[in-house]
Parts: C-alpha cells; sequence; structure tokens
C-alpha cells in the first residue's frame, strides 16, 4: 500500500524569499536562523524520498472570496501555474511552473468521499504563496508532482479545529488504502500568532507569546485534545487576525497520528514566532 513518509509544517512568510535573496552579509539574524530551520525540513523530507507530496495551504483572496470559499479544495491538474501578479510585485517570488500528481489526486478524492470528506476540486487551481514558500523551505527544486489542498482560514465561518483534525485523520486513512507502494510526503503550511495588515504587524515582538508557546507544546506532545478544545475562533482572533491558519497544523496532526514528532520549533522573531515542525514514522 501507499504511505506517507514525512510530514513537515512550516511558515509561509512570503517575506523571506526576497531576505535570502540579498548577499548573504546582509542578513539578519531572524534570517539565518530561518535559513537553518529550513534546512532541518528539507534534509528530513530528501531522507524520507517521496515521490510525490501531498500540500496544504490557504488561499489568500487570489481565487475565491467571500461569495465562493470552499471549506476544503482540491487541485487535480498536470502542472500547477503559481504565484499571481501582486506576490510577484510585492515580495519578488518567482513565478513557477509546479509538476501535479493527477492520479493521486484522483485516488484522495474518490476514497475521501466514501469517508465523509466531501473535497470541492478544480482543474484550473493556481497557487499562491502558501505553496510555493513552503516549497522553497522543504524541496526548493519543486521537482515532485503535488496534490495542493487549500483550506479556509480567511472567510468566517470557518470549519472549527476539530473538522481540521478529522479531515488529516482521512486523508491518511485513504492514503494508507492506495494500492502500491507510492512514497507520500506532505508539507503544510500555516501560522502561529500573526497580524497582518493591523496596527501591530511590526509589532518587535510576537504577536501572543503565550499562545505561540502553548501551541507548539500541543504540537510537540501530539495534544491534540487540547489543541482542538483550545483552538475557538475567538482565542485565535484575540492572537491576530490571521492566527487561524495555525489549524492546518492540526490537519497535519491527523495526516501523521501514530508518528513522532521529531522537531517543533517556534523561532521568536519580530512581529512573529515562525513554526517549524516535522513528524516522522
Amino acid at each position: 500500500m501507499a504511505r506517507i513518509v514525512c510530514v513537515v509544517g512550516v511558515s509561509h512568510n512570503p517575506f523571506h524569499h526576497r531576505q535570502i535573496s540579498q548577499p548573504r552579509s546582509q542578513w539578519s539574524p531572524d534570517t539565518e536562523k530561518m535559513v537553518e530551520r529550513g534546512q532541518i525540513l528539507r534534509e528530513k523530507l530528501s531522507k524520507a524520498d517521496p515521490q510525490s507530496l501531498i500540500t496544504v495551504g490557504n488561499d489568500h483572496y487570489h481565487q475565491f472570496f467571500t461569495d465562493n470559499m470552499p471549506a476544503f479544495i482540491l487541485g487535480k491538474m498536470e502542472v500547477f501555474d503559481a504565484t499571481y501578479y501582486n506576490e510577484v510585485r510585492e515580495f519578488d517570488l518567482p513565478r513557477c511552473r509546479i509538476p501535479g500528481d493527477v492520479r493521486l489526486a484522483q485516488q484522495i478524492l474518490e476514497g475521501s468521499m466514501k469517508r465523509g470528506v466531501d473535497f470541492a476540486f478544480s482543474n484550473e487551481m493556481k497557487v499562491d504563496h502558501s505553496v510555493v514558500v513552503p516549497l522553497m523551505f522543504a524541496r526548493p527544486e519543486m521537482d515532485l508532482p503535488i496534490v495542493p489542498i487549500m483550506t479556509n482560514c480567511v472567510a468566517p465561518p470557518l470549519p472549527p479545529a476539530e473538522r481540521f483534525y478529522q479531515v488529516g485523520r482521512v486523508l491518511r486513512s485513504v492514503i494508507d488504502e492506495i494500492p502500491g507502494d507510492k512514497r507520500i510526503g506532505v508539507v503544510v503550511s500555516g501560522n502561529l500568532s500573526l497580524d497582518v495588515g493591523g496596527p501591530l504587524q511590526f509589532e518587535p515582538k510576537p504577536m501572543d507569546e503565550e499562545f505561540d508557546d502553548q501551541a507548539v507544546g500541543w504540537i510537540s506532545r501530539g495534544d491534540i485534545d487540547t489543541a482542538i478544545r483550545e483552538c475557538t475562533f475567538d482565542r485565535m482572533t484575540g492572537a491576530g487576525n490571521v492566527t487561524h491558519a495555525f489549524v492546518n497544523f492540526l490537519l497535519a496532526m491527523g495526516i501523521a497520528r501514530g508518528f513522532r514528532c521529531s522537531y517543533a520549533d517556534g523561532m521568536k522573531r519580530k512581529g512573529s514566532t515562525q513554526p517549524f515542525f516535522a513528524w516522522e514514522p
């Protein structure tokens, strides 16, 4: 049967590429630390030797808006165009073409429906920095075919935290029963406490260090019950206006059930704490 060989979780901080594009002599200590942690995840994923990747992120009102916002949508295309004009303009992100795994996408779609998760799907999906930036950390070659899954972390009403974990468990069950010996990696992006566009965006310290410390603890201990209980809409809103993307990591915990959390770090830096997680069999 197919199997998940590694799950990694990382920020999709769109400013990171611009920072590392500068000469290394101009890198800040924060940039150095992020590159070091990204290398840890990259090596773990490379050692696991996946043949395809499931990527989990969230759209930033590029192709979905409040009038048409799927809770969970899966892309099934031969090739995905990546990065939008504003991302190139604002963050110097490169335009990319990432191969897709249509067969795996169809298997996930059909298997999930049988288990009570009705993914929306798209044959015309374009992915943004929530997919591109994590791949820059974990698989910068972008040579492996992907199945992108986009979640709604931005437009209320949001699926509750428990639903994200349940969807992750269903994904794992589906993968475990796909015939053959395919090796599949998972790259998930999300946030810890974070405020974007508000007056606290560039504060000298993270938005909510208490939430960040607790959240990293839930991940490292595998404490999904507490994470689900604590990750209410109001609690996450109080920690920053886009902190809700943390629940993507609960989906990762569902996929990685039974694995050990081999790396969990919340790297505190100006304005935010950057997440770096890995789960391995």
